[in-house]
């Protein structure tokens, strides 16, 4: 009891002061959230009611543990919302974190996507009385493929061979919205981007956007799955909301502009990739031949250096080349931790 006070004051007291010092900005027109400083497993109260926790991630450091996926969640008048599952390990940790800084139920999760980091721990969390929503395409994925997936997976996580793949229990076309006095969320499917499946949580009374791994703060950008032109429509639709922070899937929450940033990326990659089919270059030539110094100002690593980069060159080129079924994509899984060092198997519609 003594903790989860302590817990709650602290982020009150940050998130009051953080107000109170936006308030003496002198600028006309409505003050903005204020931007968190964080580290890897904190918990912070980014706005009133509505909690982030930053889960570790490197895209080059191997000693960085892989924390799976940030969490938000929204404290609602009778019950609390969550944004993403995580691992089974994971998801454990974060519903003991909830649980410091309220005592109303969680009622509802939202799977951003399919992937394991994302979408594994929805047994943990129907444990404790949760319904998982998400969109049709990622519910249909995890039904087709996910056992089979899960099995494999299972083989290097000892938190899943004690755990069990759950459903989904409300899948959603378009959108699906939550609101009462206290809070207001709604669920949105924008397209094919990361994932066939993929939807974001928008908070529109505090401008928040949670958008997994739509959209991230860094080089975590694993396009295996993705239709990338389809990908840069979906966050030209999300940059028409309202937002004040981002709250990514992986990577530190930040303001509106990583949307273009992110965007920025698949377009640069995309034109590096044709420039370099048409001047009949491989796939290893146009990857050693990238340069975005945009790109290491922002991750911190080259857009050369990385594997995750250069798998993601070679998933370009397959589409460029009309080698990818994108309605296929995910019938084989992610990897688990992409640091890992082995390239994943390309689906069969991407070979």
């Amino acid at each position: 009891m003594l903790q989860r006070a302590a817990l709650l004051l602290a982020a009150g007291g940050a998130f009051a002061l953080a107000v109170l010092a936006s308030a003496d900005d002198p600028a006309d027109g409505p003050k903005q959230l204020p931007v968190p400083e964080m580290a890897f497993n904190e918990v912070k109260e980014i706005a009133p009611g509505v909690f982030f926790r930053l889960s570790s991630i490197s895209a080059t450091d191997p000693k960085v543990p892989f924390g799976g996926s940030n969490h938000t969640w929204i404290v609602f008048k009778d019950y609390v919302v969550v944004v993403d599952a995580n691992f089974p390990k994971e998801a454990a940790d974060v519903v003991a974190d909830i649980k410091k800084t309220t005592k109303k139920p969680i009622k509802y999760v939202l799977d951003t996507h399919h992937h394991g980091d994302h979408a594994y721990g929805n047994a943990v969390w129907a444990k404790e009385g949760a319904r998982i929503i998400a969109s049709k395409p990622t519910a249909r994925l995890l039904k087709a493929n996910g056992p089979k997936q899960w099995e494999d997976a299972a083989k290097d996580r000892d938190d899943l061979k004690k755990s069990e793949l759950k459903q989904v229990d409300v899948p959603f076309d378009d959108e699906y919205e939550l609101k009462d006095e206290a809070q207001h969320v709604v669920f949105r499917a924008f397209g094919h981007s990361h994932t066939a499946g993929d939807a974001v949580a928008y908070l529109p009374r505090h401008k928040i956007l949670c958008t997994g791994d739509a959209c991230v703060n860094g080089a975590f950008n694993y396009m295996g799955h993705s239709d990338s032109a389809s990908w840069v429509k979906c966050l030209e639709q999300m940059e028409k909301l309202e937002v004040d922070l981002i709250c990514p899937g992986h990577g530190k929450v930040t303001r509106k502009d990583l949307l273009a940033t992110q965007k920025r990326y698949f377009v640069e990659l995309r034109a590096a990739v044709k420039k370099g089919i048409d001047g009949g270059k491989t796939v290893e030539q146009i990857t050693a031949g990238l340069d975005f110094p945009w790109y290491k100002e922002w991750t911190g690593a080259g857009v050369a250096e990385t594997k995750m980069n250069k798998d993601n060159v070679g998933h370009v080129y397959s589409e460029l080349m009309g080698k990818v079924d994108h309605g296929r994509l995910g019938a084989r899984p992610a990897p688990l931790d992409w640091r890992a060092g082995v390239a994943p198997r390309r689906d069969p519609a991407g070979e």
